[in-house]
């Protein structure tokens, strides 16, 4: 029944093992920085794909690789059918995981399950009640800490997602850090990227430096490590063992070339990456119209996700300086892929076995 798994690389030799999957596009915050998963098509929940497509995507993604699976939006759990959308996932294996903003979690947690989840990602900007409506357009810090902390005591993992807008949070940090290591959540920081709302003035105006991160926690870290797989994210070891993850995504090649990213968005279109410019390259819909039955469909969807691996590429890359001509640029591959004498071999037929080798790395 063609149930084999087959791990896909694109051409640069990033294995693909993360689907990022917009189950809605419709959302009750109204974040003014926010990226939208990188598709700006209007919410149309008529259009959002259905319990039994998302079954067959689960099937065709498990087929070729998938390991991880994260939940978004919009807001997922504005969805009535989260948690069996969390129970088709968690059917073929791998993680699975929710980003959330949070205002919904008190009402949603009797259909999230903490043994199918590995883990809640919620979008906690401020701590401020003021600065928390300016940044979301909405007065609910309260219900979002509430839904927090009822999560956590139900046995959910929780990951705090804080975005540092400069001029606006850049200054809770340490506030966020200690509200983190007290319930023992873990923390990512991440670095505005100008996607969606934010590009242009936004961008301009309220993106930060990575360094200013590192100086407000700088007395307080005793190491810096780095996650093995996706993005090869920093990870600040503080002294009292907590550990601050950054997410640096801007013109950063070691963020681009560690990707092991693709995009599902809510009403079935391929995205290569985040900064994905023009229409997605691949609609699963197309693929499976005229399809009869499920083996038929799933099938299909592989196609689809191996044609829209065609199209991955890092968002920024290395350059390399040929001796013989130190004006020629050329672009090259991920940092990590293995190399002869200090030249790095080229992903091809050849190559495969060898970086297959590797694929133990990119598991996190």
């Amino acid at each position: 029944m063609g149930e084999e798994t087959t791990q896909l690389f694109d051409s640069y030799g990033r294995p693909l093992r993360h689907l990022r999957i917009s189950v809605t596009g419709r959302c009750n915050f109204n974040c003014f920085f926010c990226h939208a998963e990188g598709y700006t098509a209007p919410p149309n929940k008529d259009l959002e794909l259905s319990l039994e497509e998302f079954r067959v995507v689960a099937e065709a993604a498990k087929r070729v690789g998938f390991i991880d699976y994260k939940l978004t939006g919009g807001e997922p759990l504005i969805r009535d059918d989260i948690g069996e959308i969390v129970d088709i996932f968690a059917s073929v294996g791998g993680r699975v995981s929710i980003t959330t903003n949070g205002s919904f979690l008190v009402k949603r947690l009797k259909v999230l399950d903490p043994g199918k989840l590995d883990h809640i990602n919620v979008s906690l900007n401020s701590l401020d009640r003021e600065k928390f409506k300016k940044i979301t357009g909405v007065d609910v810090l309260d219900k979002v800490v509430e839904g927090i902390r009822a999560a956590y005591e139900a046995g959910h993992r929780i990951k705090i997602n804080f975005v540092v807008l400069k001029g606006l949070n850049d200054n809770e940090i340490e506030k966020i850090v200690d509200f983190a290591s007290k319930y023992a959540f873990r923390l990512q920081v991440i670095e505005l990227h100008p996607v969606g709302r934010a590009k242009g003035e936004i961008f301009s105006k309220h993106h930060g430096v990575a360094s200013h991160v590192y100086n407000v926690l700088k007395n307080r870290v005793v190491r810096v490590r780095y996650r093995s797989g996706l993005h090869a994210r920093p990870i600040l070891v503080l002294d009292n063992g907590f550990e601050v993850e950054l997410v640096l995504p801007v013109k950063n090649p070691i963020f681009c070339s560690r990707c092991t990213r693709m995009r599902l968005t809510w009403d079935g279109k391929l995205l290569p990456c985040l900064s994905w410019e023009g229409d997605p390259p691949v609609d699963i819909r197309e693929y499976m119209r005229g399809a009869q039955s499920f083996e038929d469909k799933v099938s299909r969807v592989v196609e689809a996700f191996r044609k829209a691996n065609r199209f991955r590429r890092p968002n920024h890359m290395y350059t390399l300086t040929t001796k013989d001509a130190p004006v020629v640029v050329k672009y090259t591959m991920r940092l990590g892929l293995p190399k002869s004498n200090g030249t790095l071999l080229f992903v091809g037929d050849s190559g495969r076995s060898h970086l297959e080798k590797y694929l133990m790395e990119w598991n996190d």
